[in-house]
């Protein structure tokens, strides 16, 4: 059971960093937005593979402590902890010599990606059904 729970965090969080990678690439690519200097695309990849697993490991959590309700409070917990995490990009602050265009555009780039991970591990969660 354990490992089907990791598995589904792995998994997750695969699809989740090639899904920012591409978006990360299609922004760099076709808008110009180059964001390298703050956040490589190796640290995205990284990010949402630790953010899915963690979150796998939350959901066994959850169901092994609290079997009957831990469902319902995982899927709280989880959306929760991804709005409470969109704060981090509007606080973050630029270096002073990045175009002041760019650190407009930053916090709703970043915002986007907050999700991904997200999306893709309730994406797959019927896979890994019980």
């Amino acid at each position: 059971m354990f490992k089907k729970h990791l598995l589904h965090g792995v998994i997750a969080g695969a699809l989740s960093g090639l899904a920012c990678y591409l978006y990360y690439t299609v922004l760099k690519d076709e808008f110009m937005y180059d964001f390298s200097s703050i956040i490589s695309e190796m640290n995205l990849f990284g990010a949402c593979m630790f953010g899915t697993v963690l979150a796998s490991l939350g959901y066994f959590a959850s169901l092994k402590f609290v079997p009957k309700y831990g469902e319902h409070i995982f899927n709280l917990a989880f959306a929760l902890v991804v709005f409470v995490s969109l704060i981090s990009p509007m606080l973050f602050k630029l270096p002073l010599d990045f175009d002041e265009y760019l650190t407009m555009i930053f916090p709703t780039y970043a915002m986007t990606m907050h999700f991904f991970p997200y999306v893709f591990w309730y994406a797959i969660k019927p896979f890994f059904k019980d």
